[in-house]
């Protein structure tokens, strides 16, 4: 039987902090979906239900397209909380989801317009990716 090497300190510090990255963001993913699939059921608060339609322009085929891209971010989470057992077998999963973090910045510092942006919206959406860059390096260097 094959021995596995004892860990070392920074790759128990990185397998930490990438089981609470892993959390937090699926976390934040699942609620985001749910709360999106809830639009229709008056289970959420007015404000927020409101604020939902503000965004959507309360346009029936911008909130179906919105309530679509909930149950993505419902699978996105679910993987997300299920890889925080996982870490050891997340490698590839944490390189794809970088590379879809990657995608989601583009299109908000390049519009579907033909300009570029770099309002606030677009820096803060490009933190995700930032954080997963450098999780992922991380993880390289310490070979988890």
């Amino acid at each position: 039987m094959d021995r596995v090497p004892p860990r070392t300190g920074l790759q128990r510090g990185v397998t930490i902090a990438t089981r609470i990255v892993y959390g937090l963001f699926g976390a934040f993913y699942l609620i985001l979906g749910v709360t999106v699939l809830l639009l229709g059921t008056g289970v959420l608060p007015v404000w927020l239900h409101d604020r939902i339609f503000e965004i959507g322009h309360h346009t029936p085929d911008t909130m179906h397209l919105i309530q679509e891209t909930g149950t993505l971010w419902v699978l996105v989470g679910m993987l997300l909380i299920w890889f925080t057992r996982q870490v050891d077998r997340s490698a590839t999963f944490h390189w794809a989801f970088t590379f879809f973090l990657a995608l989601d910045g583009w299109v908000h510092w390049f519009t579907a317009y033909g300009t570029f942006e770099n309002e606030p919206r677009a820096i803060i959406n490009a933190i995700p990716f930032a954080v997963f860059l450098v999780l992922g390096l991380l993880r390289r260097t310490a070979r988890v």
